[in-house]
């Protein structure tokens, strides 16, 4: 076996157990977070906050970190150390009910604190992704990764709801919290055992040849000019359509919470059969949309996907007990597993590999700019009309968001079927 095969073989596989790691740890803490927040007393603002909190904190982390993270030619120790800061806060979370008046500002800090470190992380880690996983491979290895990741989510949120419904409060979340911390060690060291390409040991006198030139450039170019953003138009359409889009998407996310917590009282069982329908969901999306995008490519699929998740607020107009909630997060499994991998995979695609840590914690970053706003905007709009015109009203802005995806396909689709039919007709 050629050495580079054998080296992508072992990424895949570390990759994978990464992989799953995190969903262990994640679906630990992560789902549990509204039924926490509503037994701690919080407020139609409160939702709203801890949707707003994490997305502010993240524009004003990711992209200072990833410019500094940039700098280093061996990101891997910085990103491993930046894991176990971030998935620190899991275990913080255990004292938030011992802080008396102050228990929900806490929470909606230390998930701020999580989700904005966890932006760095991911800016990064889709930077690596990008080097050591070839274009061919991509929609098949992060099908299965995620496939995975899905399934380890489903068994893991249903024991740790159940586990935290069984014993007493605060004591079961403290127990899940815990595991959750323990898992993210192992997820840490499975990502250090990922090689790098461009991290690898190499000669002395290719090192001195690769520093010397980089500190001449640095030192002839202006800051500006080291870090402005010069990716194409596809990736300025892509984020453009991005930020339209999420903002519909995003406005929605605290409505979910609140009525799941406090219109229909889901226990934490409930939220975990909840979770386990969506990973179901997304198990299906990831491979039903691999398969669409291998056939069709990565944008036409980030439309169809795009517009499937958006027809699903329509759904929540009769959402009378949770058996109907599971049904819906099943849908809406499949479509956001579909949307998330092929919007990961399409800016890959779009973004040249020499400013791809940068183009991406750009495109993170004004993606959390619409989610400081739509969630106080979507709580605000559920407080002030009817629940299902709110429905209604947000749903149609999300088909009106995936309509902006295909208006970027479109020309690249007329000018394929123009190609093709030239080619038809020379023959």
């Amino acid at each position: 076996m050629k050495a580079e095969y054998k080296v992508l073989r072992n990424n895949i596989r570390n990759n994978l157990w990464n992989g799953i790691a995190w969903s262990i740890g994640f679906n630990c803490v992560t789902p549990f977070i509204a039924v926490l927040a509503a037994r701690l007393g919080a407020t139609n603002n409160d939702y709203a906050l801890l949707s707003s909190i994490p997305a502010l904190l993240t524009i004003l982390l990711v992209i200072p970190a990833s410019i500094i993270i940039g700098r280093f030619r061996k990101q891997k120790r910085i990103i491993a150390t930046i894991i176990i800061i971030c998935r620190l806060f899991y275990f913080l979370l255990i004292f938030v009910p011992y802080m008396g008046v102050s228990a929900i500002t806490s929470l909606i800090l230390l998930v701020g604190l999580y989700s904005a470190t966890n932006s760095v992380i991911a800016v990064a880690w889709q930077s690596m992704m990008g080097e050591i996983i070839p274009a061919s491979y991509r929609n098949r290895v992060f099908a299965q990764r995620n496939m995975w990741t899905g399934l380890c989510g489903c068994v893991v949120a249903f024991i740790a709801g159940w586990g935290i419904d069984s014993l007493p409060y605060p004591f079961g979340y403290q127990v899940a919290f815990s595991v959750g911390f323990l898992f993210a060690i192992i997820e840490t060291w499975y990502f250090m055992k990922l090689r790098i390409p461009s991290e690898e040991i190499i000669d002395h006198n290719q090192i001195m040849q690769q520093i010397g030139p980089v500190k001449e450039s640095h030192s002839s170019t202006s800051w500006i000019e080291r870090y402005k953003l010069n990716q194409g138009r596809a990736y300025y359409l892509f984020c453009g359509s991005a930020i339209v889009y999420i903002f519909a998407w995003q406005a929605a996310w605290p409505i979910y919470a609140k009525i799941k917590a406090d219109t229909l009282l889901a226990t934490n069982t409930m939220i975990s059969i909840d979770v386990i329908a969506g990973a179901l969901g997304a198990l299906l999306g990831f491979r039903l949309f691999a398969r669409v995008a291998d056939r069709r490519g990565t944008a036409w699929t980030v439309f169809i996907s795009a517009l499937m998740l958006g027809l699903t607020p329509y759904l929540w107009l009769h959402a009378p007990n949770m058996n109907w909630v599971y049904l819906y997060d099943f849908i809406g499994g499949i479509a956001t597993a579909g949307f998330q991998q092929s919007a990961f995979n399409r800016l890959l695609e779009i973004v040249p590999e020499q400013g791809r840590q940068r183009g991406i914690a750009i495109y993170t970053t004004l993606s959390q700019i619409s989610a400081i706003f739509a969630p106080i905007l979507g709580m605000k709009l559920f407080s002030s009309v009817a629940y299902e015109t709110s429905m209604t009203l947000i749903g149609s802005f999300r088909v009106i968001g995936s309509l902006c995806f295909l208006l970027i396909v479109t020309p690249s689709m007329l000018r394929w079927a123009s190609a093709k039919q030239s080619n038809q007709g020379s023959n």
